[in-house]
């Protein structure tokens, strides 16, 4: 069973519990799914481990709480630590098919958008090769550092109180100054590199084109599960 078939099988089996029983497990989920060092694999077989115990022990009239404990953290980190840790090759090899994709959006995004600028005013169409390439690590570097900072906090959250307000306050200062940083950043870029005149229509085309050949391999080997 891959973790595609796990997750929905989990999602379905998750409706047999009580509410509380439910309320306390759906937090040991969102906590070992945050845990990105270890096997994505493993991890949902764990869960599912879990959740099958908790349905087990739910139907002798037991809680989560007298299950797993009332440190429901600390026993998560005990099983975490059981699990095999996601090889460096493989990690390296998924965070740069997830940075091809996104590699590709920003291209599409860009291509549209020149498109259409253009075709209301006469813009330039040159694209410089070592520009777009330093413009996509600069981008791709800020969404990175969002998305390690968004798990951090999800890890913390989890089990433990938090202020609502301060946290859309502190989400909100990140989105404006990650958004911030990818418009103006890339604008201190000096056009340097092999010159093309066809920005937005060879955007767009290579976009598209690698979009859809990560998607066949993505099919194929199941890369991203």
């Amino acid at each position: 069973m891959n973790v595609k078939e796990m997750i929905k099988l989990n999602n379905k089996k998750r409706k047999e519990l009580t509410k509380e029983n439910e309320e306390y497990y759906d937090k040991m989920l969102i906590y070992i799914r945050s845990i990105v060092s270890v096997s994505e694999q493993q991890a949902e077989e764990l869960l599912m481990e879990l959740l099958d115990h908790l349905i087990d022990a739910q139907a002798e009239g037991k809680s989560a709480e007298e299950v797993f404990g009332e440190d429901a953290k600390a026993y998560c980190d005990e099983m975490i630590k059981q699990l095999p840790k996601e090889s460096l090759k493989s990690t390296a090899f998924f965070i740069g098919f997830l940075l091809l994709q996104l590699a590709s959006l920003m291209a599409i995004v860009s291509g549209i958008g020149n498109i259409v600028i253009h075709y209301f005013k006469d813009n330039s169409q040159t694209v410089y090769i070592g520009t777009a390439i330093v413009t996509f690590i600069i981008v791709a570097a800020i969404i990175s550092l969002d998305v390690f900072l968004i798990i951090k906090w999800i890890q913390k959250s989890v089990y433990k109180i938090t202020n609502k307000i301060k946290d859309f306050f502190l989400l909100f200062v990140l989105i404006s100054v990650s958004l911030a940083g990818m418009t103006f950043l890339p604008k201190f870029v000096p056009p340097f590199g092999y010159a093309i005149e066809a920005g937005g229509l060879l955007y767009l085309t290579v976009g598209v084109l690698t979009l859809i050949i990560l998607k066949w391999l993505n099919n194929k080997y199941e890369i991203t599960k």
